[in-house]
């Protein structure tokens, strides 16, 4: 089975107060433009906010883009990232998507509000 990494840019305002060891966070989850339907991995994927912008990488399958009947390709990413410290969110996380196309061509950059 063939793997990918989709590689999500996050950045934040620097008027954002980040202490140190804080971490950015976001599960991923594949579905259509208007809903996700299914997770990718277990858990949070996470990294070290020591600076704006930061950049996760979560590992996929082809997979991972289909719908458990099989009958369906999903063809939208969503995510929800934010900032933690000390189990606490530092932001109200914001629901993001991008259609897997664009994301592969170009990228995904999402800014914190």
């Amino acid at each position: 089975m063939s793997s990918e990494t989709l590689k999500i840019e996050i950045s934040w305002p620097a008027s954002m107060a980040v202490p140190a060891g804080a971490t950015v966070n976001a599960q991923l989850w594949v579905g259509n433009a208007s809903a996700g339907y299914s997770m990718i991995g277990e858990l949070d994927a996470s990294a070290d906010a020591v600076s704006s912008p930061t950049t996760l990488e979560i590992p996929y399958s082809p997979d991972d883009l289909q719908s458990s009947d099989g009958d369906t390709t999903w063809d939208h990413f969503h995510t929800s990232p934010y900032l933690a410290h000390d189990g606490k969110r530092l932001n109200i996380s914001y629901s993001e998507k991008i259609s897997i196309a664009d994301a592969k061509a170009n990228g995904w950059k999402i800014t914190l509000r």
